[in-house]
């Protein structure tokens, strides 16, 4: 077994042997079948051309509903990467032949390609029908493993569309087989405005209200997860959950929330999301679960801060993201929090589920723990740990059989966030124990152990525009005043202060209202905040 740095901490040296244990069961549990699918996908994700390629025959060829265009898309893919080292030899015959054959015959060639890619998918994403999905979750429950069901859809852009999807995660609830969900506050509600954030607390509220109900309907009662991807819904989410299950109605009821350990910000909220249970324990027995992953929205931090002129949210290094996960995980466990917040620990780096299980039992806390994947990303490993570790608990998206567009987008963005030179997964297909990637990854493990009780920076997202109204910089070149990040609370008491003014003077304005309506010259306070409240207040206090 790999040796702690220096020998010593025993619990790295603990969460190494057992990190190996785990690598050792999961590669005797390696048919030829998925053996010859991770070097396949092992080649794809560490090539740049073989990325290239599956983005752009997903995100591209299979997005074009008309064929001809498709095949003459698939007809150029084909001649720019008919050597790519990347692919196997059949694949390679098969992109050269359907690149030849498509631009003829299209209605034959698109649709075998098509079919291609949904049985590449079929492990990752499910079927959203009943029998399938109940026959799925039965063959899971066998082995161990519980399944928490996503209904993958496109992104909301009106109400109409947020119902239709709250009713299609409410049917999919009503599935006996199915007793957990995971919806995001941005998919049932449509054209979120943070700068509105009480009225969109209430209006999240009651689309809420509903499928928690129908939830406890059920005996035993079924279990709702609120999912988050964005920074700028971070705040929000946190202010809807702590909201409704404060609610008489709720206030002994099991609730889950996501939190992203690559945001600086998700510490301090974690910290603050602990105390709340701890106070609503004390008050009614009802305790909260969090689910902690690294994060799988980087690109798109990225691409949303420099359209506004914002540092990203996220930390800068994968280094830095590791410690904070540790340093969250630190939290979870505390003896303070047993009854009160149960922790989700979700991550195929073997190496976290390890230090996760030994820092649990070492805090008495294992009964709180539950250590969570992804559905098909990694087969023998999550059998391996559900036998290791007495269960497991799987991320399962669901897609209906005509919704491809949603299906890609997903398994876009997974390959995305599982392709990087840093993650874990990129090169778990050919990890060997004691080998250099082995190595790389236990000294990069030993890191953000130690790394973990350094301070971290508690956001990067700092501007005030109360303090700094903003101007843009005399110079030589030009540069934009960045965007006014209504995320931010003492952003919004700005604007607001600033808004009570005009209308305490009787001159008229706009604010928005709930569900994108206007109201002009109203005399309730804007963006819902009374300007005398605090901070604490307008994120929805205890």
């Amino acid at each position: 077994m790999t040796p702690a740095a220096g020998g010593t901490d025993p619990a790295v040296t603990a969460a190494e042997e057992l990190a190996a244990d785990l690598l050792a069961a999961a590669d005797a549990r390696r048919g030829r079948a998925e053996r010859s699918r991770s070097a396949r996908v092992s080649r794809l994700m560490s090539s740049p051309e073989g990325l290239s390629l599956i983005l752009a025959l997903t995100d591209e060829v299979l997005r074009i509903h008309e064929p001809r265009r498709a095949a003459a898309v698939l007809a150029e893919l084909a001649r720019e990467h008919q050597q790519a080292g990347a692919l196997g030899l059949l694949d390679r015959l098969a992109l050269g032949v359907g690149g030849r054959l498509a631009p003829l015959i299209p209605q034959a060639v698109v649709p075998a390609v098509r079919q291609r890619v949904r049985s590449e998918m079929a492990g990752v994403i499910l079927p959203s029908g009943r029998r399938r999905l109940a026959h799925h979750i039965a063959r899971r429950s066998r082995r161990g493993i519980h399944l928490n069901v996503n209904v993958l859809g496109e992104a909301i852009l009106g109400e109409d569309e947020a119902e239709q999807r709250l009713r299609r995660v409410l049917a999919v609830l009503a599935q006996p087989t199915v007793d957990y969900v995971s919806v995001k506050v941005s998919s049932i509600c449509s054209q979120l405005d943070v700068l509105c954030f009480d009225r969109e607390v209430e209006r999240v509220a009651a689309r809420l209200r509903r499928l928690y109900a129908a939830a406890n309907s059920y005996r035993p009662a079924k279990f709702v997860n609120l999912d988050m991807e964005e920074y700028r819904d971070l705040e929000l989410t946190l202010a809807v959950f702590r909201s409704l299950l404060d609610e008489p109605g709720f206030g002994s009821t099991a609730g889950g929330i996501v939190l992203q350990a690559y945001l600086p910000d998700s510490l301090p909220a974690l910290e603050e999301l602990c105390a709340w249970a701890r106070h609503r324990r004390d008050r009614t027995g009802g305790w909260v679960k969090v689910r902690l992953v690294k994060g799988a929205n980087l690109a798109m931090e990225h691409v949303d801060a420099e359209i506004h002129g914002w540092p990203a949210a996220p930390f800068l290094t994968k280094d830095e993201t590791d410690a904070n996960y540790k340093r969250m995980l630190d939290v979870l466990l505390d003896p303070a929090n047993d009854g009160a917040v149960r922790a989700g620990v979700a991550t195929h780096n073997l190496f976290e589920v390890a230090w996760a299980v030994i820092q649990a039992d070492r805090r008495h806390a294992r009964h709180r723990l539950e250590i969570e994947m992804l559905e098909g990303m990694a087969p023998a490993v999550a059998d391996a740990a559900a036998e290791r570790l007495g269960g497991l608990l799987l991320y399962v998206p669901i897609v209906g059989r005509g919704d491809l567009e949603s299906a890609i987008a997903y398994l876009v963005r997974r390959l995305d966030e599982n392709s990087g030179p840093d993650n874990f997964l990129t090169h778990s297909f050919s990890l060997a124990v004691g080998g250099p990637t082995w190595a790389a990854e236990a000294a990069r493990f030993r890191r953000a152990v130690e790394a973990r009780h350094q301070p971290a920076v508690p956001t990067r997202r700092v501007q005030n525009r109360a303090a700094d109204p903003g101007r843009a910089a005399a110079g030589p070149t030009f540069t934009n005043e960045p965007d006014t990040d209504f995320s931010i609370a003492a952003n919004r008491e700005w604007v607001t202060r600033h808004l009570e003014a005009f209308r305490r003077a009787g001159v008229p304005y706009y604010r928005p209202g709930i569900a994108g309506h206007v109201v002009e010259d109203d005399t309730t306070s804007v963006a819902g905040i009374d300007p005398s409240a605090t901070t604490s207040g307008a994120a929805g206090g205890d």
